[in-house]
């Protein structure tokens, strides 16, 4: 989505103390600068609130954009789609567990939740303690508790994501 920084990604991979960790997240360091620790918390936060049906809603009408208009600029779904496209390659059971959380979830309000038990009942993955956990590192998940998930706490479920929503049925084919 923004070609003009990922030409010089590694410099600012540096600048920021970020790196790369073996399963293609990023890690940011507190050594030798804070930065890319305090920005990975801020992009937590910006995340948080664009997730948030009735907050991206007061955003929208203070920029005075519509939600087809914040789509070309939108930095969770951005997010959200390198994220599914990475994790098509490398963990598709991570994907399968999202899906199901997705399928319990549709239609239910943000306080509404299902039991991780139903879903792991549901999920065919191998290990769904480690995909939960790849997809709460990759945003896809926010903490919830370790008892239920929240719809709240799926980015995938706000009404202007239903075509990736698509996309990630399309990719687990």
């Amino acid at each position: 989505m923004y070609p003009d920084l990922m030409e010089r990604e590694e410099e600012l991979m540096t600048l920021f103390s970020l790196k790369y960790t073996s399963d293609g997240s990023i890690e940011a360091q507190s050594y030798p600068t804070p930065l890319g620790f305090h920005l990975a918390g801020l992009y937590r936060s910006l995340f948080e609130v664009l997730a948030d049906p009735n907050k991206r809603e007061r955003l929208l009408r203070l920029t005075g954009l519509s939600e087809e208009e914040f789509k070309k600029i939108d930095p969770l779904r951005a997010w959200i789609e390198v994220s599914l496209d990475y994790l098509a390659k490398t963990d598709k059971d991570s994907l399968k567990l999202l899906n199901v959380v997705v399928e319990k979830l549709s239609g239910k309000r943000p306080d509404e939740s299902v039991s991780w038990e139903e879903i792991r009942r549901t999920a065919n993955v191998s290990n769904p303690e480690d995909s939960a956990r790849t997809l709460r590192r990759f945003f896809l998940l926010y903490e919830s508790s370790s008892y239920s998930v929240y719809a709240r706490d799926c980015p995938l479920l706000l009404d202007a994501h239903s075509d990736l929503r698509a996309k990630l049925k399309e990719l687990l084919r």
